[in-house]
């Protein structure tokens, strides 16, 4: 499975490398509150952005990236099952490794937890190739307004009824959300040194 299976999708704008400094500050806004990502980056709350750009690279190079439109309300990074283990050689290859560096030693050991927690439950969790939506977020004056729901439903209505889809969500509001357009909840796990909860979650396609 390659990035080739992802469709094109006629009315989303596909994001190339251009538009990362615009999109990473995009996502980085409409993750700032995000309870996971609040808790991580409290004494840094500056480095969203940055933090965003890691899998935002990653995708440009080994997946798809796709917005609402040109002015990037919303945006939703998608990779086929064959990348989403990111070696080292993968995120220095997609230029993820150096924005990834930049993050420090003590906000990188918190993310590796929480990245070392759901790679071992999708890993167990999917044994087939699937779709992975790796992150998508929508600009705070653009929430509300459907616009993530589009952004997952032009997704589903292109793409075959195989492969499944997989994700992990932060929130509950997120749960209900995904839940309505055809996901599963798998598993709720807790985040040890933060406490809190993180869900992951599959559209089966059947």
């Amino acid at each position: 499975m390659n990035n080739s299976i992802i469709p094109t999708i006629p009315d989303l704008y596909r994001l190339t490398s251009k538009g990362y400094s615009r999109a990473s500050k995009v996502l980085g806004l409409a993750f700032q509150e995000d309870p996971i990502w609040k808790a991580i980056l409290k004494d840094d709350p500056d480095k969203f952005s940055l933090v965003f750009g890691v899998p935002l690279k990653y995708s440009l190079k080994y997946g798809v990236v796709y917005a609402s439109s040109p002015n990037l309300e919303g945006i939703a990074a998608w990779l086929p099952s064959d990348y989403v283990k990111s070696s080292f050689f993968r995120l220095l290859m997609s230029g993820a490794l150096w924005s990834a560096m930049k993050l420090g030693s003590k906000i990188g050991k918190l993310i590796q937890e929480v990245f070392e927690i759901i790679t071992k439950d999708r890993e167990t969790n999917m044994k087939g190739s699937y779709l992975y939506l790796y992150v998508i977020g929508v600009a705070p004056e653009h929430q509300g307004k459907g616009i993530g729901s589009r952004l997952i439903n032009d997704m589903l209505s292109h793409l075959p009824l195989e492969p499944p889809i997989y994700l992990e969500t932060e929130t509950e509001r997120n749960v209900r959300l995904y839940e309505r357009l055809g996901f599963k909840v798998l598993k709720k796990i807790m985040v040890p040194s933060l406490q809190l909860p993180m869900w992951e979650m599959l559209h089966d396609r059947k």
